[in-house]
């Protein structure tokens, strides 16, 4: 199922470390024969189990652990970009994984939408991308990410067209829908220019009061600071900042009044320059724990997660 140009996606679901190495470490011998740079995002135990499968070859792939490639999870993203970017004309075989088990649920709802638009994002890239699941581990709910995410499915060393891969578009969509802010929520309105200021001095005290470590405010703050900045010059009257937690994590929730489609797949890639279309949500996705964006009556919503301090972890 692979072409001489553009990006193929494909999942592989494992049971045990003698299945991975035969199906991961086959698929990144057979890419390396081939001439493919190799790039591998994974844990830890499953680089030293690749590293073991390659011997020599190894010595030809490019290893980051997951807790760099996918903290935050979208900066895996730009990983891959950068690495095809400096393929030279190569095509590159990658391999994906993270230790999906650890994430808290806003993380989840993310990485659906980071796997249902790796397929779009990265067509005009010449890379094969391989998902590993772990079968004998993952939960259902886990596994139906990888199920119908990919167009194609390995199994046995041979890669086959996926009979339960879903429309990009149609998977991102069932994800962007957005709840309201809870009564409970601290809100104000930030619809003048100056209002940003007012907004800053609100996350920081409040994040503290949340318990959030300094670099993480400082984070959190930036990130409502860009969104709310583009809402206010791109989106229509009134726009407003609501602060509640939710479940494993602070929310800072900026809402206007615009209600035109969103593209589901602006910022998930850096622009070129700040002021480029986008900018802002591409810093948020590489700021914040998660990133809801939709639209409904009332207008557009972008909510932006931090891990409470509770629901804190070491990967």
């Amino acid at each position: 199922m692979t072409t001489a140009t553009g990006a193929t996606h494909t999942s592989v679901f494992y049971d045990g470390s003698r299945q991975y190495a035969a199906e991961v470490g086959g698929y990144l011998r057979d890419g390396l024969a081939r001439g493919r740079r190799g790039l591998v995002m994974a844990p830890p135990r499953r680089v030293d189990e690749l590293r073991a499968t390659l011997g020599r070859d190894a010595d030809e792939v490019t290893f980051v652990e997951d807790t760099i490639a996918y903290e935050p999870q979208w900066n895996a993203y730009r990983v891959l970009r950068d690495f095809a970017a400096t393929a030279g004309g190569a095509r590159s075989c990658v391999v994906a994984e993270q230790r999906l088990a650890e994430r808290i649920p806003a993380e989840v709802v993310d990485y659906g939408r980071l796997e249902a638009a790796a397929g779009v994002v990265f067509a005009d890239f010449d890379v094969d991308l391989l998902c590993p699941y772990d079968a004998g581990t993952l939960p259902p709910h886990l596994l139906d990410i990888g199920l119908h995410a990919h167009a194609v499915v390995r199994s046995n060393g041979e890669s086959l067209p996926n009979s339960r891969f879903e429309d990009p578009f149609d998977v991102l969509a069932g994800l962007s829908v957005v709840s309201p802010p809870p009564p409970e929520a601290t809100s104000i309105d930030c619809s003048a220019p100056t209002d940003v200021a007012q907004a800053r001095r609100l996350v920081r005290a409040r994040g503290a009061e949340a318990g959030l470590r300094p670099d993480v405010v400082s984070d959190i703050t930036l990130a409502v600071s860009e969104v709310l900045t583009n809402s206010i010059m791109h989106g229509e009257s009134p726009t407003l900042l609501h602060l509640y937690t939710e479940g494993d994590t602070w929310v800072c929730h900026v809402h206007d009044g615009g209600r035109a489609p969103l593209d589901p797949l602006v910022g998930l890639l850096p622009p070129a320059e700040p002021s480029d279309h986008g900018y802002g949500l591409w810093l948020a996705r590489q700021l914040c724990t998660a990133v809801d964006v939709g639209t409904d009556r009332s207008g557009t919503h972008v909510r932006l997660h931090m891990r409470m301090p509770r629901a804190d972890h070491t990967p």
